[in-house]
């Protein structure tokens, strides 16, 4: 008894040090106006998980963006997608915060990035400054909020990571106050038997699990019939205050008959590991119906470091004539939960209905590197491609090489070649490969030799041969031919490549390289004019645009200032 006590006691002081292992109130509000989320940290993302917490900026930008803390700004990242123009500053208690998405930086640092840009000729920029040449002040104003990047919309991307390791913390672990009453939405519930002598209902098949709401917190699923291996994986989103995005949620447990046999949470991850998200998920029902079912059970190969306990990995195994209760309970931070209880009885005398592999020419052995040529084309699978053994559809035709389907998750890149003999020399030039979304065609990076174009990538389908010999377009310039701009503050003009893409562009002012800020969601480039300290009145602008193919775009304008 008194063991009993002990162990409860150590667990209570276990459970209440977690919640509090991370300093609590010592970074500030990045902003300067309440924290409302729009997304939260590890939400399901394609191919990885979210690594912070994205803030509302009241759907503008320019909002003034403060160090949490006082250190030095360690990594400046300028780029076209991702994070766009990024912050990273490092703390002297050994975590670094993240700020991403931003419109500018303050005056000392956009002048450091530009004087670098300069240098190397290019807006996209990645930096490294030593510990002594940017530090920063606790609540000095480091940037300024915007939309760059992959951003959707105006927000501050915002994480900490322990500089360490690099792994990435949730932020609201560090006791920001972010309103959240609101419990977790349940959105439906799917079972999945597993092997011959598995079956939930009469069905081996994946199935959705038919609930009753009783209450905003507390689902009943109809009683089920089962034996054999079962999992379960849920459909589920998280709604905070203020705010009517769908965010991921922080934690889900099953208990099974009140014993607890699988919990994750995201508290912390590591880059490398953010990829096993398709195994965390039930991908192949994601890759058909567009869907992120989240399993209570952990499949082989999956390495995510976010589980916390289980017995039998998760997976439920159902005996004749026994009585189950299924617990699934899902949390937010803030600790409201939602729950959905499953009854079931363990029943042999159903005929489970059994599906058997379909085999085809090309089995792909996980352990072994694998070559299969069809046609003009080859495919390479290094070893660990896949997470499981598996047999895989190819076929290649002219103008399209199938690759199994969409429905699989690779751990690694394969290598798709196909080779060019028969074309013309034209055709070489300008043949490149896409995959379909609905009528569009999207460019796959296409490496090329003299016989053959290859790409090497983590996704199956179908790859369409295409060619791009069309030049890229400039249109839209602020400015005309002789006129003066001396009223101006900027030059502005527009790109744009309706095939593969813009590659890259080089600007420049009377034959000197000349600094042009890119927007690709609005296809536009912009010239702060404050930067041109030629002293004579006349100027020549002249602008090369390159895409993906090497097809290229230039344009010539004289005006004076």
């Amino acid at each position: 008894m008194k063991k009993t006590i002990l162990f409860i006691f150590l667990l209570f002081i276990s459970l209440s040090f977690g919640q509090k292992k991370y300093p609590q109130h010592t970074f500030r509000n990045p902003l300067d106006i309440p924290i409302i989320l729009a997304g939260t940290f590890g939400e399901l993302r394609t191919n990885h998980f979210h690594s912070g917490i994205d803030i509302k900026t009241q759907g503008t930008s320019g909002k003034k963006v403060y160090t949490a803390k006082e250190g030095y700004v360690s990594r400046i990242k300028v780029s076209l997608w991702g994070y766009g123009k990024a912050l990273y500053v490092t703390h002297p208690n050994g975590y670094t915060t993240v700020y991403g998405h931003l419109k500018k930086f303050n005056k000392t640092i956009e002048a450091y990035v530009k004087k670098q840009q300069y240098l190397k000729k290019s807006f996209e920029i990645q930096l490294f400054p030593s510990k002594t040449e940017l530090p920063v002040t606790e609540n000095e104003v480091i940037a300024y909020s915007g939309n760059t990047g992959g951003s959707t919309a105006p927000h501050l991307h915002f994480e900490i990571r322990d500089t360490q390791t690099a792994k990435v913390i949730n932020p609201l672990l560090f006791g920001y106050n972010v309103k959240d009453n609101i419990t977790p939405t349940f959105r439906s519930l799917r079972v999945t038997p597993f092997g011959e002598t598995s079956a939930v209902n009469q069905i081996s098949a994946s199935q959705v699990i038919n609930t009753k709401k009783i209450n905003n917190q507390l689902y009943v699923a109809k009683e089920l019939k089962a034996i054999g291996k079962i999992g379960f994986s849920i459909r589920t989103h998280d709604l905070l205050n203020n705010a009517a995005n769908k965010n991921g949620v922080y934690s889900i447990e099953m208990f099974v008959n009140d014993t607890l046999a699988y919990h994750h949470h995201l508290e912390t991850f590591a880059f490398d590991e953010s990829k096993y998200i398709n195994l965390l998920i039930d991908y192949p029902f994601y890759a058909r119906n567009y869907q992120k079912y989240q399993k209570t059970y952990i499949e082989p190969n999956n390495k995510l470091s976010i589980y916390k306990n289980h017995i039998n990995k998760g997976y439920v195994h159902i005996q004749n004539k026994q009585k189950y209760t299924i617990k699934i309970v899902v949390k937010d931070l803030a600790k409201n939960t939602v729950t959905i209880k499953i009854p079931i009885v363990g029943n042999d005398s159903i005929t489970p209905i059994i599906k058997k592999t379909k085999k085809t020419p090309y089995f792909v052995d996980r352990a072994k590197y694998t070559v299969f040529k069809q046609g003009l084309s080859e495919i390479r699978f290094p070893k660990n491609t896949f997470y499981q053994n598996t047999y895989i559809n190819y076929s290649a035709t002219k103008n399209k090489i199938t690759v199994h389907k969409k429905v699989l998750p690779l751990d690694k890149k394969y290598t798709l070649t196909y080779f060019t003999d028969s074309l013309t020399k034209h055709q070489k030039k300008y043949v490149y490969f896409a995959q379909k979304s609905k009528n569009y065609y999207n460019y796959i990076q296409t490496l090329k030799k003299e016989n053959k174009i290859y790409t090497n990538t983590k996704y199956l389908g179908d790859f369409y041969l295409r060619y791009d010999s069309i030049a890229p377009k400039i249109y839209k310039a602020n400015f005309y031919k002789n006129q003066n701009i001396t009223q101006k503050n900027t030059l502005t003009i527009h790109i744009k490549d309706g095939e593969t893409g813009i590659k890259n562009y080089y600007a420049t002012i009377d034959n000197q390289w000349i600094l042009m800020e890119y927007e690709p969601k609005k296809n536009k480039l912009t010239y702060n004019l404050k930067d041109l300290k030629a002293t004579q009145q006349n100027h020549v602008f002249k602008l090369k645009v390159e895409d993906l193919l090497g097809n290229t775009k230039t344009y010539e304008s004289n005006f004076t200032k």
